[in-house]
């Protein structure tokens, strides 16, 4: 049994093929098409959408398959791009023999919207496009018939020829700049080294999206947490930590450098007395995740980071040692995302 997709790729060619039939014995024949090489560029993220050979095939449903000359002056530009949340975004352009645009287009494509539907329908634009942006064929006014002249005078001058079409008016448009969205994030953490057991936590975070890159802030605080009990004496301890980060997404993965400064808290319990101390903190630190998009807007996010503080993090609020201020802690969780 066909699958759903060959399903719609079998009545997709079909309708193609009727619709290229019935333009094709329209008034506007291919020699009065000028000729277009095609540029299709993509996103290395979208190796389905990068098949030029297959865009011009469809194309030539609704052209002539003169119209397509790799060495033609005119050009119709694609450019397909990966959006954030998944989504294609594609550019169409249309220039003349002198490289200037004579239409543009710009549409987004869902997340479910495969590549074969998206070269599709771009082809089906771009060829709407290209007829309507192809010059009007000029006219040449009828010469009237020479009559005898009841004297010799000189032949009347043949009417001169109409003047060429002014260029399109839409004057040429620039590409749209990448898309910069906001976003919040809301989840927990597990954490071990701020503590010396394991512990879990809240984070709130928040940032600016571009295509490629991010910059994050992210909040975390753990409350008051006993941890490794030693005969009669119990310690509490509670950390709260902000960190800045700069990250280079490749989707769905995503790579941070940060830098995070705090406080982390412990307090002594025993029979005799109750030690607390809190102390600053300040270091820096690596994170890896991956982003899994469900929607649109919301999204998925699962994080793994390792930090090294570079003051002052002991929990031994006496003396504590060189290895206890510098060592290292590792913490992971996962949070959901929200862009807008």
């Amino acid at each position: 049994m066909r699958s759903r997709a060959d399903f719609w790729r079998f009545w997709s060619a079909v309708g193609a093929a009727a619709l290229g039939v019935a333009w094709s014995s329209s008034a506007l024949a291919a020699d009065e098409l000028p000729h277009h090489r095609v540029e299709l560029t993509t996103d290395r993220t979208l190796p389905g959408c990068s098949d030029a050979f297959e865009f011009t095939a469809i194309l030539t449903n609704w052209v002539p398959v003169s119209t397509i000359d790799p060495t033609g002056a005119r050009a119709l530009i694609v450019r397909i791009r990966r959006l954030p949340d998944g989504g294609k975004s594609v550019d169409t352009t249309i220039t003349d023999e002198n490289g200037v645009a004579v239409s543009t287009d710009h549409r987004d494509y869902s997340p479910r919207t495969d590549c074969f539907k998206v070269l599709y329908w771009t082809a089906f634009d771009a060829a709407t496009r290209i007829r309507a942006a192809a010059p009007k064929k000029e006219e040449q006014a009828p010469t009237p018939p020479v009559e005898p002249p009841p004297s010799p005078k000189a032949a009347p001058c043949p009417s001169p020829k109409c003047p060429a079409c002014p260029p399109s008016s839409k004057p040429p448009t620039a590409a749209p700049a990448p898309k910069k969205r906001g976003f919040v994030a809301v989840g927990g953490v597990v954490s071990s080294g701020l503590m010396p057991d394991w512990a879990p936590g809240l984070r709130v975070a928040g940032g600016v999206q571009l295509p490629q890159l991010s910059l994050e802030l992210d909040a975390r605080w753990m409350p008051l947490w006993n941890t490794r009990p030693a005969s009669s004496t119990k310690v509490e301890a509670h950390t709260f930590t902000m960190t800045g980060a700069g990250c280079l997404k490749r989707a769905p993965f995503v790579g941070c450098l940060f830098v995070m400064g705090g406080t982390v808290g412990a307090t002594a319990l025993n029979r005799r007395y109750v030690g607390h101390g809190v102390r600053g903190m300040f270091g820096i630190g690596a994170r890896s995740g991956v982003e899994l998009p469900f929607t649109q807007r919301f999204a998925v996010r699962l994080d793994v980071e390792v930090a090294i503080p570079l003051f002052a993090t002991g929990l031994d609020t006496i003396a504590p040692s060189l290895w206890e201020t510098l060592r290292s802690f590792t913490t992971g969780g996962g949070s959901l995302v929200y862009a807008f």
